[in-house]
């Protein structure tokens, strides 16, 4: 069971996440809180594995909640709000999703089960989710620090300046061409594509699925459920136990192969 804390300050917005919760069988409530110095002492004393939290609320708003939080005991977060211009921030502090309001439960069921892959995640890496050791698997998301901006919309597919050896990702009312060959890694963070170039993260709405059929076949490859690498940045491989391996790029980034790709890995070592 995914223990469950709901956060909002608003006792509808809390009925009808808890509402939406319950078609979820392996999904349990284990409280609600109407406000951040409530909803602290909840997960210091209940450990929930996930909380849905507001940001805007009166006190203490989501953000400062979090910063009061010991990495440690960091459960997974799904920030649920009316605001869209907090998503980069939200991740900035590891959220694992940004859900807007009214919640659409389609878009709920979604969030969950990109939540569930990350618990197995933390369950086959850590051995369990332990308390004290519940934030853990977020370092999914720790390369997303640094210089970061918004994808306010996709382009249509069709759009003339997103070429083939050139990634077109809006920010606000500009589009950035990202070339293909500046391009180091991608990873995933819920719903947004963090697409890191030349020492920069950029974020684009789309699929991993839509992503790579934007990218320049060859020269990028899958390693891992939610990354992708150019295969072109990688100057070391390090085999791993249990058949994964590690890629390390320029700048000391490694990032770990899944078993699951390793024949990327064994196309590269042709190259």
């Amino acid at each position: 069971m995914i223990k469950t804390l709901i956060v909002d300050d608003e006792p509808l917005a809390l009925d009808i996440m808890t509402s939406l919760l319950s078609a979820h069988e392996d999904v349990e409530v284990i409280g609600t809180c109407r406000s951040g110095s409530k909803a602290l002492e909840a997960i210091q004393t209940l450990a929930p594995d996930l909380v849905f939290l507001d940001i805007q609320m009166p006190g203490m708003s989501g953000f400062e909640l979090i910063s009061k939080i010991q990495p440690e005991r960091l459960p997974a977060v799904v920030f649920a709000t009316a605001y869209d211009s907090f998503a980069v921030d939200a991740f900035r502090v590891h959220a694992l999703d940004y859900l807007l309001k009214p919640i659409d439960p389609k878009r709920l069921a979604e969030s969950l089960d990109h939540v569930r892959q990350q618990l197995v995640l933390a369950l086959a890496e850590e051995g369990g989710l332990q308390s004290g050791t519940k934030g853990k698997y977020l370092d999914v998301l720790s390369h997303m620090q640094g210089s970061m901006a918004l994808n306010a919309g996709d382009l249509a597919s069709n759009d003339p300046m997103a070429t083939e050896e050139r990634l077109a990702i809006r920010d606000g009312a500009e589009v950035k061409l990202i070339p293909h060959e500046d391009i180091d890694w991608v990873d995933a963070a819920g719903d947004y594509m963090c697409v890191h170039a030349s020492g920069d993260t950029h974020i684009m709405r789309c699929t991993m699925k839509e992503l790579q059929e934007r990218l320049t076949p060859g020269p990028f490859a899958r390693i891992h459920r939610s990354t992708v690498v150019n295969l072109r940045k990688v100057i070391a491989v390090t085999a791993l136990p249990k058949g994964e391996s590690e890629l390390t790029l320029a700048g000391s980034v490694r990032l770990k192969v899944s078993r699951n790709y390793k024949a990327e890995v064994a196309q590269l070592k042709r190259r």
